[in-house]
């Protein structure tokens, strides 16, 4: 008798904690559907295939979720060198942003968004200004869950200049704050 009692103690202790983990280490909903980054952008721009300049500058996002989906909106402003000249990339735009499962304080997404480039010096060649797209994913890292956190992203700029089109890589380091509407 003295045996079964401990037995059961044992399965009654080991079950009630495991019915207080969540299901495949997965948090609980987000109670902060707003989240503001900010932070440094470097932009590999691709003029056109036989010129580049590597861009440096901000990067500034707002994100509003409704469960894993939200709308976002981007802005990234970056300056470079090339041949004496100081180009300037811009990107405004917005679109839409999946957060993938997260597990503790690690939150991988990916996201899509559409928008108007500008790109100044003013060349003889064509606009200064374009529409422009930016793909790709990151992740943001909350340590003990806070509301500020870490951010990494990796992007990839599309915009059609000079009646050809750049495709350039974008890589963002930088912090979120994570807020709550009510």
């Amino acid at each position: 008798m003295g045996r079964f009692s401990i037995l059961a103690g044992l399965v009654l202790l080991f079950t009630t904690s495991l019915m207080a983990q969540d299901l495949k280490g997965v948090a609980p909903e987000d109670p902060h559907p707003l989240e503001i980054g900010a932070g440094y952008t470097f932009v590999a721009f691709q003029e056109t295939p036989s010129l580049s300049s590597n861009n440096s500058g901000v990067n500034v996002t707002a994100i509003y979720y409704d469960g894993k989906v939200g709308v976002e909106g981007d802005f990234t402003d970056t300056y470079g060198s090339v041949s004496g000249k100081t180009p300037q990339l811009l990107f405004a735009g917005g679109g839409v942003r999946y957060r993938l499962p997260h597990y503790r304080s690690f939150q991988p997404w990916i996201h899509g968004d559409a928008g108007y480039a500008y790109l100044s010096p003013k060349l003889s060649v064509g606009a200064d200004d374009a529409f422009g797209y930016k793909a790709g994913g990151g992740f943001d890292v909350f340590p003990h869950r806070g509301r500020i956190g870490y951010r990494v992203s990796a992007d990839l700029i599309g915009t059609h200049f000079f009646s050809t089109y750049q495709l350039s890589p974008e890589v963002t380091v930088g912090i979120v704050f994570r807020l709550h509407l009510k």
